[in-house]
């Protein structure tokens, strides 16, 4: 890591290795990016979309991927200040486009049916105690999940795939709303610390008009019974990213 002031700093995103600027005022990534940033298929010359994009690291490992052109959109513009100069230094800015604007505006942002891929890491949750930093990161503050659910929609093209990562408390939800807006729930994943521990998210991928079927993939499992990262994990965190 390397530092320039109190709460700028400048990572490195596993796998890949990108420098990613963030700051510690706002929401830095954690391991749910990383995960998501991994999870969905990415086609030949795909066309992605990250919705509420914060600090990029979905938006960047979708690229590293083999994504050929990115959108990241977020409402916040000291990190989408940030993830320009994270395209920047990492020579990304002729595929990763970077916009400034709310995703409830998503008809005047986007355009209909234009992208192969959409991913969302949207806020957790929906209502209890708001945290301090990162507040419209983790609560509903500026957008509902169904607000997610309708952008992606209007957004990914038919056979077209969106994929996210939410709470397991609000999986039944989530469901719901893939029905409503037509997209097909099809690969489904669920994160645990550890073999004797619950779920702590999920990450789901859907297609737009995508056919009845559901793949219930084995548990992402963090740590070990020694409490070191399982060999799962450490494949997200190799030089290489999977395809």
């Amino acid at each position: 890591m390397c530092k320039e002031q109190s709460s700028l700093r400048c990572d490195y995103l596993p796998g890949c290795l990108y420098k990613i600027w963030q700051d510690a005022k706002e929401f830095c990534f954690t391991t749910d990016a990383v995960f998501l940033g991994n999870f969905p298929h990415v086609v030949h010359k795909a066309k992605a979309l990250e919705l509420g994009c914060g600090t990029g690291a979905v938006s960047m490992l979708l690229a590293a991927r083999g994504a050929a052109r990115v959108t990241a959109i977020d409402c916040n513009e000291n990190v989408t200040k940030l993830l320009r100069r994270s395209a920047a230094d990492n020579g990304l800015e002729d595929r990763l486009t970077v916009v400034d604007g709310d995703i409830r505006d998503y008809k005047t942002l986007l355009r209909p049916e234009s992208m192969d891929l959409v991913a969302a890491n949207p806020p957790y949750r929906n209502s209890g105690n708001v945290r301090r930093i990162g507040t419209a990161a983790c609560h509903e503050l500026t957008a509902t999940l169904e607000d997610f659910f309708k952008a992606a929609a209007f957004a990914v093209r038919y056979r077209g795939r969106f994929a996210l990562v939410q709470l397991p408390d609000r999986f039944a939800e989530s469901m719901q709303l893939s029905f409503k807006y037509g997209l097909q729930p099809k690969r489904l994943q669920w994160v645990h610390a550890s073999a004797d521990k619950p779920a702590w998210i999920f990450l789901m991928e859907m297609v737009k008009g995508g056919s009845c079927g559901l793949e219930v993939l084995p548990p992402l499992l963090m740590y070990d019974k020694n409490g070191d990262y399982t060999e799962q994990v450490k494949k997200y965190y190799a030089t290489e990213l999977p395809r």
